[in-house]
């Protein structure tokens, strides 16, 4: 009987790219985290996990108002909570790739995420959306979303 083979990546911003994307008064933004870490083992490792971790004082959009205004108290509070976390907590094997669920935590508050791995011919992607307003991100500025979307998706690629 053969013997299955399983991915185990360690990946970063050298070999991969982690962004984000939203809307701000109605016009699409995106953004990339210059500095995040991440160690997959994928099934049918019996020990499959991903472990993920981010400074969010890396978030970067291009945009000089953006850039000086997401590390302030209202929106990631860098200087509080330097860093963002994901664990998942299970990792199912589907036909194009994986099904992660885990918790993403981001100013210290923790909340569940799903999001399918997918496998590419060449690396793989993932896309998931979050509510920034779960995290209190923005919240005393914009806490009805009437400026800056809700939803944030994010985004990994893996060459």
């Amino acid at each position: 009987m053969p013997t299955q083979v399983y991915a185990q990546l360690s990946i970063d911003e050298s070999n991969a790219r982690m962004g984000f994307s939203g809307e701000h008064a109605g016009m699409k933004f995106e953004g990339i985290f210059k500095k995040w870490s991440a160690t997959l083992t994928l099934p049918p490792a019996e020990n499959a996990s991903i472990e993920a971790s981010f400074s969010v004082n890396s978030a970067h959009t291009g945009d000089s108002t953006y850039d000086e205004t997401l590390p302030e108290e209202d929106w990631f509070f860098v200087e509080k909570f330097p860093n963002a976390n994901f664990t998942s907590t299970s990792i199912e094997l589907k036909n194009n790739g994986y099904l992660v669920t885990g918790t993403l935590t981001l100013r210290n508050i923790e909340n569940e995420v799903n999001f399918v791995l997918e496998k590419l011919n060449k690396g793989y992607k993932a896309d998931f959306t979050i509510d920034r307003l779960a995290f209190d991100i923005g919240k005393e500025s914009d806490p009805e979303a009437e400026w800056v979307s809700r939803e944030i998706v994010i985004s990994l690629t893996i060459d």
